[in-house]
């Protein structure tokens, strides 16, 4: 509860926002999202720019809907932005067999307008089993938009070592057969018969 307590209490205020809340809200978590999107998913600088900028849409949808109630902003736009790139990938790696067994392009698939939290979940949990418990803490705390002083506090380790474990987790992450069989999607040679 008191982690809760934190997170809610970060200068950002819940929703609804107003304009230049928001506009200051995207200044400032924008560029977190693109870099987190790209050091823990290994996305590349468009993709993490894409996922990103599908999250502050999202975001700002919700904000501006009767009823809703989001209480920590940068948590729920980090979760967004890797739903949003894990979504892209998952829909990547199941087009290419669909073009090479139909032989035409598929259209690109519409985005889905609601966030599936058990799936989400689900991917994330199964990556996560790829690292140790200090570095699933991390990661899971970074996930909720907590920054590596705010992690190193709750977890009563040094900065230093925060960075470190998260570090070490995304090397860990990015040996995960599904992100491995995502990045090593390069055209191979064909060898000669």
């Amino acid at each position: 509860m008191e982690r809760m307590k934190k997170g809610c209490d970060r200068g950002v205020p819940a929703c609804p926002l107003t304009a230049a809340q928001l506009e200051a809200f995207y200044a400032a978590e924008y560029p977190k999202l693109v870099k987190l999107l790209m050091l823990i998913f290994g996305a590349s600088m468009e993709e993490a720019e894409d996922a990103a900028q599908k999250a502050m849409m999202d975001f700002a949808q919700r904000c501006g809907s009767a009823g809703a109630r989001i209480h920590n902003p940068a948590g729920y736009v980090r979760r967004a932005a890797a739903h949003f790139f894990v979504k892209e990938r998952q829909r990547d790696r199941e087009r290419l067999p669909h073009e090479i067994r139909g032989g035409y392009l598929v259209a690109d698939a519409q985005p889905d307008g609601e966030l599936t939290a058990l799936e989400d979940g689900q991917y994330v949990e199964r990556l996560l089993e790829f690292v140790t418990p200090i570095q699933r803490d991390v990661l899971r705390l970074v996930m909720e938009g907590l920054s590596t002083r705010e992690i190193a506090g709750e977890l009563h380790k040094s900065d230093e070592n925060i960075r470190q474990h998260l570090k070490n987790g995304r090397d860990r992450i990015k040996l995960h057969p599904d992100l491995v069989r995502l990045t090593s999607r390069k055209p191979r040679k064909r060898e000669a018969q």
